[in-house]
């Protein structure tokens, strides 16, 4: 199995428009790895990408992704679903007027969600431009691949995605993992990708992360290695990199000297499993 981080980053991209911070400043000049897009990953097998953050044309241009069969998106979130534009030029020829539609995949009550928040998008592309298939489900099979869909938190219909190819197992846990609730298909994952994560709970103006009103749902570094430890898995890698924390590609580069499999991801990061 074979996946790549499309973007690391989180709310905004960095270098963030207008923003002066060090790590935005210290990403404009290095560039590279110390840039990141919006969350996104690719499954390379079957070539699904799952969420497209406003800049997602732009992240697969970089990442040299250039077949795009399978889309799915976990949850409602503009940095998740405001890139879903790509779906037009992949599967509908406007001079030619041809429909070549591509599956979508999500949960039926992401689906409501992105509707209700985006103005009828996916029966639009579904439906009118016919470059969608739209099938809300919670169980994805193609080829040699199985894709569980759950639903972590159904006060916000946030998805993790376990993804396994016979005895191999990601779980993309793509945004506001915590809380974490309890699934028997974690244990014993190859990997774990997980989002917002803090390594020592700073945000990058000096402000304690428990006196943040998002402080719940921030997994701090010690609370995940409990998770790894407690469901069995074999590597961590922490996605959703925001510049709020304060920290560049070369401090996490670092810091993952010292830690026990875990790592923290940068565009165009290969998970091979």
């Amino acid at each position: 199995m074979k996946l790549k981080i499309v973007g690391s980053g989180g709310m905004s991209i960095i270098p963030s428009s207008f923003c002066k911070c060090k790590i935005c400043q210290e990403a404009r000049e290095k560039g590279g790895r110390y840039e990141r897009l919006g969350p996104s990953l690719y499954i390379d097998d079957i070539k699904m990408l799952i969420d497209t953050p406003e800049e997602i044309a732009v992240a697969c241009n970089r990442q040299k992704i250039s077949e795009v069969k399978r889309l799915s998106i976990s949850h409602s979130d503009p940095d998740h679903v405001k890139g879903m534009r790509i779906v037009e030029k992949i599967g509908y020829d406007f001079i030619q007027e041809k429909c070549m539609p591509i599956g979508f995949y999500a949960l039926p009550e992401v689906i409501e969600d992105i509707n209700r928040m985006n103005g009828d998008c996916l029966k639009y592309y579904g439906d009118i431009l016919r470059c969608i298939c739209v099938n809300g489900t919670s169980h994805i099979e193609i080829d040699n691949i199985d894709i569980d869909l759950i639903n972590n938190n159904p006060d916000r219909n946030i998805t993790f995605y376990v993804i396994r190819e016979g005895a191999k197992k990601v779980i993309y846990a793509c945004c506001n993992p915590k809380p974490f609730a309890h699934n028997d298909l974690y244990f014993d994952a190859d990997v774990l990708i997980i989002s917002l994560v803090s390594d020592d709970g700073i945000l990058g103006d000096g402000t304690e992360l428990k006196d943040a009103p998002f402080k719940d749902e921030i997994f701090t570094l010690g609370e995940v290695m409990e998770l790894k430890k407690y469901y069995r898995i074999k590597r961590i890698i922490v996605t959703h990199i925001d510049e709020i924390w304060g920290k560049s590609y070369g401090y996490y580069s670092e810091l993952e000297k010292k830690l026990d499999h875990v790592f923290f991801a940068y565009d165009g990061m290969e998970i091979i499993v």
